[in-house]
């Protein structure tokens, strides 16, 4: 098994502490969070409600947009099919690249991914399974 994770050096002391020594870790910048722009740091309760209307598509101020995200995300998926192909990965990431993983892989619209997030649903788990083809 392969671990990816953002290349924050805090996603990657978390990896370390878990994984070193099991598995290869490598950092990949186009798994970090979304660029929330002059709203990085912000309260949720600004931010959230414009993840879900106008910086799906419009990017936030200064900052990138979800299909930004998921154009990074969409990527590394063709990185990982070329380099990996048939191999397990796991992936350490944020929400926005998490949530493009359901739109890319799993072809929910950015509407229902967000609307079915675990942190909305309380549905946490260990870990989510995503299948390439």
């Amino acid at each position: 098994m392969l671990f990816f994770c953002s290349d924050l050096k805090r996603a990657v002391n978390s990896a370390k502490l878990s994984w070193e020594g099991m598995c290869p870790i490598i950092p990949d910048a186009r798994l970090r969070e979304c660029n929330y722009g002059t709203l990085n740091a912000a309260s949720s309760d600004i931010v959230e409600p414009m993840q879900e209307e106008e910086c799906l598509t419009n990017r936030f101020p200064e900052g990138e947009s979800y299909e930004d995200v998921k154009a990074r995300i969409a990527d590394f998926l063709l990185f990982l099919k070329k380099n990996y192909g048939g191999k397990s990965v796991a992936i350490v990431a944020h929400k926005a690249p998490q949530i493009a993983l359901d739109v890319l892989i799993k072809g929910k619209t950015w509407k229902q991914a967000l609307a079915e997030d675990w942190r909305k649903t309380k549905s946490w788990k260990p870990g989510w399974e995503y299948q390439l083809d």
